[in-house]
Formats: C-alpha cells, sequence, structure tokens
C-alpha cells in the first residue's frame, strides 16, 4: 500500500483533534456566559439572550464533535483495516482509479525461471500509445498469470506482484519516459513443465484436475488447473460477467477456481478436497515419529468397528488383508489398520503434528485461510495473499470429535479438508531428508525457508521406504512399471469419497425437495476423486508432487498416471540428473477407499 494516504489520513486526524479540542475548550470557557442587561427580565433572557444563544451553540459544538469522530472512525477503518477484508479487497481490485493506476504504464515481464525473454509468462505491448499484454501460454498458466484489464481489475500474479510490476525499472525511466516501464519478475515457473502439467490435466478425459510440482526449497516448478479459460475473454463482457457469475455461484464447476489452491484466480477461498488415502502418509510419519511403529491390527471381512459406533469402517471392493503391520499396510493401502492405528496414537499426539503442519485442529477455530504459508519477497504481502493464500487446512481433533472421527479422518475422509498445494507440501515433508516443513514460493533462487520441524531425518528416510514400496510392489506398482529402470520414485495413492451438488445446464444447483417449513434441499451425487502424491528419484528427491483428478476413481487408474508423465517429462528437462537447469540472470530491476 502507498503511504500517501496513510500520511493524508494522519495530517486529516490531527487536524480533526486540533479542531475538537478548539470547540471543546470554546464550550467550556462560554458555558456560564454574564447576563446584558440588569433589568432584563427572567423571561426576555430565556428567549432572546445569551443562555439561548449560549444552549444552541453548545448543541451545534456536539453535533460537529459526533459528526467529526463519525467520519474519522470510518476513513480510519477505511484506510488501516479494511484491506484484511475479502469483500474491500475485491471491491478495490475493481476500482476504476485502481485500474487506470496500474494500466496507465508498461508494467514489467513476468519470466520463468530461465529469465529468458522467449520464456515470458506474461509480457507488454504498446502500439501507438496503447498498451496489451499478451499470455503466451494462454489457458495453461492463467490460474498462475491471472489477467489485467482496465474495465475488470486483475488477478493472479498480475494482482498478486502489482507493486512490482509498476514501480520503474530505473529513475531515468521514470523521469524520461511517459510511459515508465515496471520491473521484470522472475518466477521459480518453468514454463515447459508447466506446459506439460495442462496439458495432461485437460487431456486426461476424466474431468476437473490440478497438479502442483515442487523443488526441495519448495520453489513451485509447475500449478496446473482444469477446466481453464482462455485470459483474453476478460475483453468479452458479457463473457466475463458470465463466468464471474458462475464463479460465485457454482464454485465447484468455475473454471475461474484454481483448484490447486482451492481459491478463485479472482481471490478469495473456494472449496476443499478429501485427500483420501495420500493422507496416510500423514499418520505414517506420525506413527514412526513416535515409535508407534510395531502395531499389527487385523483387517476382517465385517470391517473395523470405532468404540461407541454403529457403522464399520471397509477397504475397497470388500478387500480382507488379515494381520498386519505398518509396512504391508501402507503398501497395500489398507483402510481398517490406518483407521486403528490413528486410534492408537490418539488425539493429541495427531493434533500436536497437525500444528506443526499449520493445520487447524478445531471446528470453532475461525481461521478461514493460511495467510503465514508462502515465502514472499516482491510485492505485497497482503495482495499476494488475496490471491495465493489457500483455506487453512483442517482437521477436527476437538474433544467433541468422536472415534468413529478419528478414525476416518485417519484415513483421509470426513472432517479432513486439504488442498492440492497442502498434499503436495505433504509429500515435500517426506522428501526432505531433515523431515522439515519449507515454506513454498513463487521466488526463483529463494533462500530455504523452514517453516519448523515436522519429524525427525530418520523417521522421514523411513517415511520415504514406506512411499518407494507403494510403487515398487504395492498400490502405485502398475502405473509406474514403465519407469523401472530407468527412473525411481515414492508415492502414495488415494481415493476419496465425497457428495458433490448437481447443477443444471445454467449452472444453477438442482432442487430436490422442499420441506413443509420451506427449507430447500439440493440434488447431490456421490464422486470418487483420484489422488496421487510423491517424490522422485527415490534416494535423494528433487521434486516432490501432488496430482488429483475428480471423480477419477482408483488413484492408480488416472492420478499417478498423470504423474508418472510429469516425472519423465521433468527428467528430460534435466531436474532428475546430476545437475539440474540453473535459472539465468534477472532483467533490468531483477526480475472410504484405499486407493
Amino acid at each position: 500500500m502507498s503511504i500517501i494516504p496513510e500520511l493524508l489520513t494522519l495530517i486529516f486526524v490531527l487536524a480533526s483533534l486540533l479542531v475538537m479540542l478548539v470547540l471543546g475548550w470554546a464550550a467550556w470557557r462560554h458555558r456560564n456566559p454574564p447576563a446584558i442587561g440588569a433589568d432584563s427580565t427572567l423571561e426576555e433572557l430565556k428567549e432572546f439572550g445569551p443562555s439561548a444563544t449560549n444552549l444552541w451553540l453548545r448543541g451545534l459544538r456536539v453535533f460537529f464533535m459526533l459528526l467529526i469522530l463519525t467520519v474519522l472512525a470510518f476513513h480510519s477503518y477505511w484506510v488501516f483495516r479494511a484491506d484484511s477484508n475479502e469483500n474491500f479487497t475485491r471491491a478495490k481490485r475493481l476500482d476504476a482509479r485502481n485500474r487506470r493506476l496500474a494500466e496507465s504504464g508498461l508494467k514489467g515481464w513476468i519470466l520463468d525461471r530461465s529469465g529468458k525473454l522467449e520464456n515470458a509468462l506474461v509480457r507488454y505491448r504498446s502500439d501507438a500509445g496503447v498498451i496489451s499484454r499478451e499470455y503466451p501460454l494462454g489457458p495453461s498458466g492463467v490460474h498462475l498469470t491471472g489477467y489485467s484489464d482496465f474495465i475488470f481489475g486483475s488477478g493472479g500474479m498480475e494482482f498478486a506482484f502489482r507493486d512490482w510490476l509498476t514501480e520503474p525499472a530505473s529513475i531515468k525511466n521514470q523521469i524520461l519516459s511517459s510511459n515508465p516501464v515496471g520491473k521484470d519478475l522472475q518466477v521459480s515457473i518453468d514454463i515447459n513443465l508447466q506446459r506439460e502439467a495442462a496439458n495432461l490435466l485437460a487431456n486426461q478425459g476424466k474431468g476437473a484436475a490440478a497438479v502442483v510440482l515442487l523443488l526441495p526449497n519448495n520453489e513451485v516448478l509447475a500449478m496446473a488447473s482444469a477446466p481453464t479459460f482462455e485470459p483474453r475473454s476478460i475483453n468479452d463482457e458479457s463473457t466475463w460477467r458470465r463466468i464471474s457469475e458462475e464463479a460465485e455461484r457454482a464454485p465447484l464447476i468455475s473454471p475461474l477456481v484454481n483448484r490447486a489452491l482451492g481459491t478463485l484466480v479472482t481471490g478469495g477461498p473456494a472449496f476443499y478436497y478429501r485427500p483420501g488415502s495420500t493422507f496416510k502418509t500423514f499418520i505414517a510419519a506420525v506413527a514412526l515419529d513416535t515409535g508407534v511403529m510395531n502395531e499389527t491390527f487385523v483387517c476382517k471381512e465385517e470391517g473395523f468397528l470405532p468404540p461407541g459406533s454403529g457403522r464399520p469402517i471397509r477397504d475397497f471392493g470388500g478387500h480382507v488383508h488379515g494381520a498386519l503391520g505398518l509396512q504391508d499396510a501402507f503398501k497395500e493401502s489398507c483402510n481398517q489398520y490406518f483407521s486403528q492405528l490413528g486410534l492408537k496414537l490418539g488425539r493429541e499426539r495427531l493434533e500436536n503434528y497437525a500444528r506443526r503442519l499449520g493445520y487447524v485442529t478445531s471446528p470453532n477455530d475461525n481461521t478461514r485461510r493460511d495467510l503465514d504459508l508462502w515465502q514472499v519477497l516482491h510485492g505485497d504481502r497482503d495482495d499476494y495473499n488475496n490471491i495465493f493464500a489457500p483455506p487453512a487446512h483442517r482437521l477436527d481433533l476437538s474433544s467433541k470429535a468422536t472415534p468413529y472421527d478419528i478414525a476416518l479422518q485417519s484415513i483421509g475422509q470426513g472432517f479432513c479438508d486439504q488442498t492440492v498445494l497442502g498434499m503436495a507440501l505433504l509429500a515435500s515433508v517426506a522428501a526432505n531428508p531433515d523431515g522439515s516443513v519449507v515454506s513454498p514460493t513463487f521466488e526463483v533462487n529463494a533462500q530455504r525457508n523452514v517453516a519448523g520441524p515436522f519429524i525427525t531425518p530418520q523417521s522421514a528416510a523411513q517415511l520415504r521406504g514406506l512411499m518407494r514400496s507403494v510403487v515398487e510392489g504395492g498400490t502405485a506398482s502398475g502405473a509406474m512399471a514403465h519407469l523401472a529402470g530407468r527412473l525411481t520414485s515414492g508415492g502414495k495413492t488415494g481415493t476419496a469419497d465425497r457428495d458433490v451438488p448437481v447443477y443444471d445446464s445454467k449452472g444453477k444447483p438442482v432442487v430436490d425437495r422442499v420441506d413443509k417449513d420451506g427449507r430447500t434441499y439440493y440434488k447431490t451425487q456421490g464422486w470418487t476423486d483420484s489422488w496421487y502424491i510423491g517424490f522422485a528419484p527415490a534416494d535423494k528427491p528433487v521434486i516432490a508432487f501432488a496430482v488429483v483428478v475428480e471423480n477419477g476413481g482408483e488413484g492408480s487408474r488416472a492420478a499417478a498416471p498423470i504423474a508418472a508423465k510429469l516425472m519423465e517429462k521433468a527428467a528430460s528437462l534435466g531436474y532428475l540428473g546430476l545437475a539440474r537447469p540453473a535459472p539465468g540472470a534477472p532483467r533490468d530491476g531483477g526480475r472410504a477407499r484405499p486407493r
């Protein structure tokens, strides 16, 4: 935020307080004025004299002081506090004055991690004084790059880094040019991996999907979401208004939703996913780190019945694994084993480790978004968080959570609310040699920002071994078989059930029934989301990732094959070899199922 509005507000506040003091002092000094005539009668003094006049003046003084206080209160709120209000931030982004200021100059280019001009994610052009923005990735990168428009404002990186992109690249340029050129920004995205990820999601043939790909210091290499949209569609007012309204009404089917984050590309939370069996990675990590790793539980045909519950937890397809330990249970993704393991670990242990990852652990916690998640070096953090801060990841480990609730969350169902980014970060914790939590970032060559410890290095190594067994002989072995001998990796499949609203052809929820009290109930349908998280190579991980395909079925059939192709692409670009591509120099300015 510019310092000018704050300085003007301080001047206004001080001047108003001075006026109030003067008015108060005058009211006190003249509270009992002398009579003007000894022979004046009492009635004359009341009707025409200074007593009546002074009464009116005191009333006016009080009125003006209250008016000033009211104006001060509102003015101070909107200047100093309203940026934390999502509705105000959205309105500010659409404000005509802010749009004119943002679009009046040649904003900087947004370059991928190579720093090469031909790999720009966003670039400007000036034709006879008419400034336009170009998006070479088109729909493949719009959830990252966003858009910038004189009428409808901006979103994505265009909004998150707008202070940096509009800051003149040099004093000379600012003085001599009628359209100062803003600073370029070099981000961590690899344009080739981003394009590959977007193409894989667009062609997987199942439905909506998302992927996040990270480096060891948690630089984001790629973040893609489908369905997507052409950034130039913002130039068509009727089209843009239609999809914007749809996004507000039905985010589950909107292309404006960045499904990797669970937010709209214009900012604000949208929705969560249930991670299914990929969340068993978290339960296994806690078990390894607390020494509860040698437990044997029985997987029975009738399922596992948590204490106090009449609802058994069973395995997908009626599979019965018998008595088994942690390694076999993880490799086969046994629901009954991890439900019992979660209860064995207990509420307090699970809550302790969940908080290390920044999870909200009680339904009474009103935290809506994780505003401290990202490492931000360029631009304004409030602007950045408005676009990229995901919804706060949630578990219910409160005293009101039943054993059934805890058992269900231990297999990634129930109150387990996660995002694709959150699951990619869980995979990166396993991939980190020290088992620490590292802040994600779009800043190229960023210093590794350790947010805190999660598990010990020994536990992290054991967890990587469990995840490698899933690839080499477990639920992901089929999807990864063609990589054997060429590329090693570790991973975890997941298949998550959830109920979603049914929409009509106009994007409106379909009414199921209206009860006798007038309450409306809408139709829902059961979906099965396909998940895969992991890292590569297996021994010394260089990348970590998470993939989800909505209603894609088993994780091994939809999400895992996408992850395999992404690993192949990363290997072809040199990321998984002994040496990986180094970013180039910046331009001017720094630029309830088991599988």
